[in-house]
């Protein structure tokens, strides 16, 4: 269940996403992006390794604001994607989403059906 609060915080950071998913802007506050990151971690592959140019593909795909390096490294710096110390290989953290998170997940795919 999500407070009053968390759903303000869940409508702004809904908007930042387009009816397919994909992120359209960067979220102003550091709340928002961190509620942002849990959205492309969830879509990330969750077993094996992937090299840097597979999770750049990736970055670019699912969203629309031309800065996959940020998102990545955000992904990095919050513990969600963990990478070699070359760089060249990542794997996405095993975490359990936090409840707003999943609700804002929900609502993003349900608006795709």
């Amino acid at each position: 269940m999500v407070d009053k609060a968390q759903a303000r915080r869940i409508d702004r950071v809904a908007r930042c996403f387009d009816s397919a998913g994909r992120l359209q802007r960067w979220p102003s506050r550091r709340a928002d992006q961190e509620l942002a990151l849990w959205i492309i971690w969830s879509q990330l592959p969750g077993d094996g390794q992937l090299e840097e140019l597979e999770i750049n593909a990736m970055l670019r795909n699912w969203h629309d604001f031309e800065d996959y390096v940020l998102i990545r490294r955000e992904l990095v710096d919050f513990d969600l994607l963990r990478r070699t110390p070359d760089g060249r290989i990542y794997r996405r953290v095993a975490r359990d989403m936090p409840s707003d998170a999943e609700v804002l997940a929900a609502r993003i795919e349900n608006r795709n059906d």
